[in-house]
């Protein structure tokens, strides 16, 4: 029994008590009369029921002064307790019964069950009733509708929907509340029960039951923004402010999708508190620490980005991207204000504003695409499937341990580099199968002669995603420990491991072959 309902409990318990406390009384007092009518419990009981009801025979009634003035209690109590039966039946009727009803005469329909009414649930819900208007939405009751949505509101667990629908078929529940991990909690309690759950969460359990998809609204933001809004070929540094969940995301992305050739090396320049990343990444860290003469940078500012006017003038790219809607639109302001700078401004905001470059809305990645059937991964799912036609071992999709389908899909992501490196054209947003064969077609043109630039670019690319991940180079392999032989600059690398970084180039042409589903 939860909280509330002991509550209540108590406090019909303790009304119950008061009432049977005011019944004896009414007895006590009026039994000793001659001429008295209320001589019994029941006689109290009967009186107090005909008072309360305010239907009042008349047939009973105290004639003691103290018996007047404990009827009286019952005659100021009638309306009250009338208008709580009344508000009683009313609740019932609209609360639970209708609810009920609805779902009932709802159950050839398919439903989408939320664990919290909120911003993030309601775009999702909005999204779900437009490709399906005839589907039934429920939300919790018990707190403010956050939309107008026509669902059905009411207090369920999901084993109740279950016995409402007769079966799992057709329902579908959405944790999307605002921690994580109780999401996950209650997801797993919803997919043990064989219902398709979609979890709110950056977890990374090795195994997940069948019908648990976990979605992470700050890594599809990111990978969004890298593909929707690429860097072109001037773009040489770029700067984050904000190093919160969003930053971080975005960051860490960029890290390991904007690899291009040796020569076009990238500077980011974070400013915010990047103790967290580093802390977690100290791999990537180091690599990345400018030591070397050329390739990608990565510096990590303790000032204050008002402070690094020099930088801001001469960036190619300022991204805002704190967590906050209301902080970024702040810096966004003083930075138009009272700096010089040429640099493309991008602001992510949940809510979008006009005149802006933004990027990170609810509606762009709280849809049924990203939420409900991999849309983000299709090309890194059709490339294990690609890989398990000649695999003696073909391991399906959902079968990865998480760390294979993150490098899967940081080499999906990385494919429409390649293309808009081949094509030289950053105006590239998607891979069509059109789009492939004509970055493959050009790939196998210029390979002979850029064979070792074209493979030292997926080999960079292949070991900043063990080093995001904190693998070391050590001669034996062992995944326990995070160590790997070929963690080591191209030109050290044996003239067949080298040759191992063409797949991901020739990986274009096999997807030119097939449309992803």
């Amino acid at each position: 029994m939860n909280k509330r309902n002991r509550r209540v409990l108590l406090w019909i318990l303790a009304a119950a008590a008061l009432y049977l406390l005011l019944l004896f009384l009414l007895v006590a007092a009026e039994r000793n009369y001659p001429d008295a009518t209320i001589r019994t419990m029941g006689d109290a009981f009967w009186y107090s029921l005909i008072t309360l009801t305010t239907i009042g025979y008349g047939d009973k009634a105290p004639v003691s002064m103290y018996g007047k003035l404990i009827a009286s209690i019952f005659v100021l109590s009638s309306v009250g307790v009338l208008a709580a039966l009344i508000g009683l039946v009313l609740r019932l009727v609209g609360d639970m019964l209708i609810p009920r009803l609805r779902l009932r005469l709802g159950k050839g329909r398919v439903w989408y069950a939320f664990s919290e009414e909120n911003a993030d649930s309601v775009t999702l819900a909005a999204a779900l009733s437009r490709n399906d208007p005839d589907c039934v939405l429920i939300f919790p009751d018990g707190a403010k509708a956050r939309s107008d949505l026509n669902a059905v509101r009411l207090r369920y667990t999901v084993s109740g929907l279950l016995d409402l629908r007769g079966a799992a078929a057709g329902l579908s529940c959405f944790c999307m509340g605002a921690e994580p991990w109780a999401n996950y909690v209650a997801a797993l309690v919803s997919a043990g029960l064989g219902v398709e759950t979609y979890c709110m969460a950056d977890v990374r359990e090795e195994k997940l039951p069948a019908c648990l998809h976990l979605f992470n609204p700050a890594e599809i933001m990111s990978r969004r923004y890298w593909t929707e809004h690429p860097l072109k070929k001037e773009e040489r540094r770029i700067i984050l402010v904000g190093s919160g969940e969003a930053g971080m995301a975005l960051l860490e992305r960029a890290l390991l999708t904007n690899v291009f050739e040796t020569e076009r090396g990238i500077e980011y320049h974070v400013f915010g508190d990047a103790g967290a990343f580093s802390s977690l990444h100290p791999e990537i860290v180091a690599a990345l620490d400018g030591s070397r003469p050329s390739g990608d940078r990565l510096i990590f500012h303790s000032e204050n980005w008002p402070e690094a006017r020099g930088l801001l003038q001469s960036a190619d790219r300022v991204i805002l991207c704190c967590d906050e809607d209301q902080e970024n639109l702040r810096i966004c302001t003083e930075l138009k204000s009272w700096f010089v700078s040429s640099a493309a401004l991008h602001v992510k905001l949940r809510d979008p504003v006009p005149g802006l470059i933004s990027f990170g809305g609810r509606v762009e990645f709280e849809t049924p695409e990203y939420v409900m059937k991999d849309e983000l991964n299709r090309r890194a799912i059709l490339m294990n499937d690609i890989y398990n036609e000649s695999a003696a071992h073909p391991v399906p999709w959902r079968e990865l341990s998480p760390f294979l389908q993150q490098s899967n899909i940081a080499a999906a992501d990385h494919l429409i580099v390649k293309a808009r490196c081949l094509l030289d054209d950053d105006s590239l947003r998607d891979l069509s199968p059109e789009i492939c064969s004509r970055a493959y077609a050009r790939y196998r043109e210029i390979y002979p002669a850029r064979a070792d630039l074209l493979q030292e670019m997926e080999h960079r690319r292949w070991m900043r995603f063990y080093q995001m991940y904190n693998w070391q180079y050590a001669p034996q392999r062992d995944n326990a420990l995070r160590r790997h032989p070929l963690l080591l600059p191209y030109d050290k690398l044996s003239q067949e491991d080298r040759l191992k970084d063409a797949y991901a180039w020739e990986m274009l042409g096999r997807l030119g072959e097939k449309t992803p589903s």
